[in-house]
């Protein structure tokens, strides 16, 4: 299955999120308590309805909004 892209709107700590992923290879790199497992999360709660940090649906909403909206294009 190759991901061509990913948009979250609230999601933890993303207000807003666009992601396009090339056909290879894709690294996600940056500083700690940026949010780059907060992406993985994304993708695992888009392929499986659950988080794999077995977080309840509250705690992955983005503090002060009401919902939280992913979608995964493949």
């Amino acid at each position: 299955m190759l991901i061509k892209s990913l948009d979250l709107k609230d999601f933890r700590n993303y207000g807003e999120l666009h992601l396009e992923f090339d056909s290879g290879i894709n690294v996600f790199f940056g500083d700690n308590a940026q949010g780059k497992t907060n992406i993985l999360e994304a993708l695992y709660v888009c392929a499986t309805s659950r988080s794999h940090r077995g977080s309840r649906d509250r705690e992955m909403i983005r503090f002060g909004c009401g919902e939280a909206h992913l979608r995964m294009e493949i």
